[in-house]
């Protein structure tokens, strides 16, 4: 940092001021390109930016870098987004740069890489900030001040095997007896998400009318991670703006029956034209 050059000064406060903006201007470059430019920067300023990057996009830039600068980039994405570049790789690739991160995190990372993309399980961020309940609130205050990067507003209280035991609130902790247990603050049995729901199913949980974050826990009741509310919105806006896989022929028919239904039928010819062979020219649709 301190040897960095002045033009790279620069471009690092952009990044960090402007990171949205960034990532936008680095989607337009050759991966070469991008890696290059980032290079000079601190793995948790090119995190900054590569966040807002498409999965793809941001899966090649971090290949042009060394692999062990890109493992510790991804440890400071979001679990969504972290998920979503390793699934960009293939299981070599994925198995390198998991290698290469903190047991820790890479163990939370290859358990949310087991379930299928758009389910809880998936989307969860496992390094929020979680408490043991045999500690006391003056030591959990503490913990929290030591990770603050990940401390969120609920707290999630897991025992040493990892099952979610209660949750408490950041607000609670602070104006609580700091020699109290935690584990009697808390609130056991806490509302929860299967980690096999769906987007879909996680949506309509009747839950978040009180909470903007839930848990999310797998068959045993083991904790996967937090799933914020905004999280599942983000994902369900990037599914509804995605078009149907399949050929540009199928889009458009699908296109010309909703249109149809209206009375407008000008698809028609532009469906024709795609899918007629060179050799038999029938219609598939025909014109009212």
């Amino acid at each position: 940092m301190n040897n960095m050059l002045p033009e790279d000064r620069l471009t690092l406060a952009y990044l960090q001021l402007h990171p949205l903006e960034a990532a936008r201007q680095l989607e337009t470059l050759s991966a070469h390109e991008a890696a290059m430019l980032l290079s000079p920067f601190p793995p948790e300023a090119i995190a900054l930016v590569i966040e807002y990057c498409l999965p793809g996009p941001a899966a090649k830039i971090l290949a042009g870098l060394p692999p062990q600068s890109a493992a510790k980039i991804i440890e400071f994405l979001s679990a969504s987004s972290a998920i979503g570049v390793l699934r960009q790789l293939d299981e070599s690739g994925q198995r390198d740069l998991l290698d290469r991160m903190a047991q820790a995190v890479s163990a939370n990372f290859r358990r949310l890489m087991q379930y299928p993309a758009h389910t809880a399980g998936s989307l969860a961020d496992p390094r929020v900030l979680t408490l043991p309940p045999d500690i006391s609130v003056q030591e959990a205050v503490v913990r929290i001040k030591q990770d603050v990067r990940h401390a969120i507003y609920y707290m999630y209280v897991i025992d040493r095997d990892a099952k979610l035991e209660g949750v408490i609130t950041l607000k609670h902790l602070m104006v609580t007896d700091r020699d109290q247990p935690v584990a009697t603050l808390m609130t056991r049995q806490p509302v929860t998400v299967s980690a096999d729901a769906t987007v879909k199913e996680v949506l309509q949980h009747p839950q978040w009318a009180r909470f903007h974050t839930l848990p999310v826990v797998d068959r045993w009741g083991t904790f996967l991670g937090a799933l914020p509310y905004q999280t599942l919105l983000g994902v369900e806006r990037t599914q509804v703006m995605t078009p149907p896989s399949g050929s540009l022929s199928e889009v458009l028919m699908q296109l010309w029956e909703a249109y149809s239904l209206a009375g407008i039928s000008i698809l028609t010819d532009m469906v024709q034209s795609l899918d007629a062979s060179p050799k038999d020219h029938k219609p598939l649709l025909q014109k009212e």
